[in-house]
């Protein structure tokens, strides 16, 4: 008997076990984007307030329930709008379009010159076969009610500006863009130097006798024209000589490329000697070609000199070569050289009255004692040419002789020859002197002894 109950209960667990499991219900759900209709991947369902799992790369969710109770389900993916709702416990199947945001999108727009808003442009907006457009207010902004997870395309149209397009990516958030109008009316202008072709800064250009601007580093100016008309176009910079043109500046011109050439300046070149005194015939030589010769003023006029620096070199006959690089600046300056005299060598020869040398004789040229001759008898020097020079040569027991000497142009060598006489010994000249003396008393005493005895014999015989 308690064998055929044990069977009876085994057999109705095992038959609620069964219908339980019949019970069981299987609901997939699958999430679209409610405008295109395509598939959302890794959308997030929440399963009765849980977080209950991610949609596959098809956008599908698959989820095993009792089908007991209905379900809670909410769907959530970024830049769609939650879709919330309760489902059937009997449903096997779900279709979920997740809506996309609202966003804002913003668009602002600039001069590029001067950076103030441009405002009455007309700024169009399309995607997927939806086309919003306004105008820009006071401030230069157009605002558009947009759609999230979508791709914009923006095209600006404004008087007196070049068009302008871009992409604007609406994901998840509100946007604000940005962008600088070129203006239509845009005419640049480039200035360069004719010779180097490098480009000339703040040079002044002047638009029907109305300055607009200077030239940038570049030797640049972007300049606002209206296409169509002639204009006077004046371009000044100091050094430069004054460029001047009318031209009809049309739709086609852009870019307008000007060479200008320097102004010529001129420069006085004065060449003197180390006197001060003028030299004449003097030749000017300037980026080693020859510009010219001073004249009695010891000046040369070089007019043709622009702007800039140049090497300049003198050469005279007779005199050393000088040069040096001058600036001529803004104005016609003087520039002054002096030139010395060139020179030859020199050599004096010292000796007595009996043609011997003399050697450590002291030498002095104009008053400055530079050294005294070598052991024969000689002192070498420089001297330069068509000068006079005051020469002194002087040794102990010798009287001291000087001569003036030139050497003319075109010398290589000079020599001259001073001859010292030696000095009277006084002493020797005094005891010859006293030897004399002697001699003469000497003489005047015998003389009159001679006398007084001529005298005594007379007077003897006449007595």
């Amino acid at each position: 008997m308690n064998s055929h109950r044990h069977r009876f209960l085994f057999a109705l667990l095992c038959l609620i076990l069964l219908c339980s499991s019949v019970q069981a219900t299987n609901l997939q759900i699958s999430v679209q984007d409610s405008i295109d209709n395509s598939t959302i991947p890794h959308a997030t369902v929440f399963l009765n307030g849980g977080n209950y799992a991610r949609a596959n790369t098809l956008g599908q969710v698959y989820i095993s329930h009792s089908g007991a109770n209905d379900l809670n389900i909410r769907v959530s993916m970024t830049g769609y709008d939650d879709w919330v709702n309760t489902v059937s416990r009997n449903e096997t199947s779900l279709l979920v379009n997740l809506s996309r945001k609202t966003l804002t999108l913003k668009v602002s727009l600039y001069d590029s010159d001067t950076l103030v808003p441009v405002s009455g442009a007309n700024v169009n907006i399309s995607a997927e076969n939806v086309t919003l457009g306004k105008q820009t207010d006071l401030s230069g902004s157009a605002t558009f009610g947009v759609n999230a997870v979508t791709l914009y395309s923006v095209d600006v149209i404004a008087p007196n500006y070049q068009p302008r397009s871009g992409t604007v990516d609406m994901v998840a958030e509100n946007q604000e863009i940005q962008y600088w109008l070129l203006s239509g009316d845009r005419f640049a202008i480039e200035i360069k130097d004719k010779d180097g072709k490098a480009p000339i800064p703040d040079a002044e250009v002047s638009i029907d006798s109305v300055s607009v601007g200077k030239t940038d580093a570049k030797g640049r100016l972007v300049i606002p024209v209206t296409r169509g008309k002639a204009y006077s176009i004046e371009i000044r910079k100091l050094g430069y000589q004054t460029y001047l043109e009318s031209r009809i500046i049309s739709e086609g011109d852009a870019f307008y490329s000007v060479e200008i050439a320097k102004a010529p300046i001129g420069a006085f070149i004065y060449v003197f000697d180390e006197n001060n005194a003028a030299i004449n015939g003097a030749d000017v030589y300037i980026n080693g070609n020859l510009a010219g010769s001073t004249n009695q003023y010891g000046r040369s006029t070089v007019p043709s000199l622009v702007l800039g620096t140049y090497p300049v070199e003198i050469r005279k006959t007779g005199y050393v070569t000088v040069s040096r690089p001058i600036q001529v600046s803004n104005t016609n300056d003087d520039y002054t050289f002096q030139m010395a005299l060139e020179n030859a060598d020199f050599t004096l020869l010292v000796q007595d009255n009996d043609k011997k040398i003399i050697p450590d004789a002291s030498i002095s040229i104009n008053g400055n004692v530079l050294g005294v001759t070598d052991v024969h008898g000689q002192y070498n020097t420089r001297l330069k040419f068509n000068s006079f020079y005051n020469i002194t040569a002087s040794k102990e027991g010798y009287q001291p002789v000087s001569i003036q000497k030139q050497v003319v142009q075109g010398n290589t060598t000079a020599t001259e020859t001073i001859t010292l006489e030696k000095n009277l010994d006084w002493g020797l000249i005094t005891i010859i002197a006293a030897g004399i003396v002697g001699v003469l008393v000497l003489f005047a005493v015998i003389r009159m002894l001679g006398h007084h005895k001529r005298r005594h014999t007379t007077r003897r015989n006449d007595i």
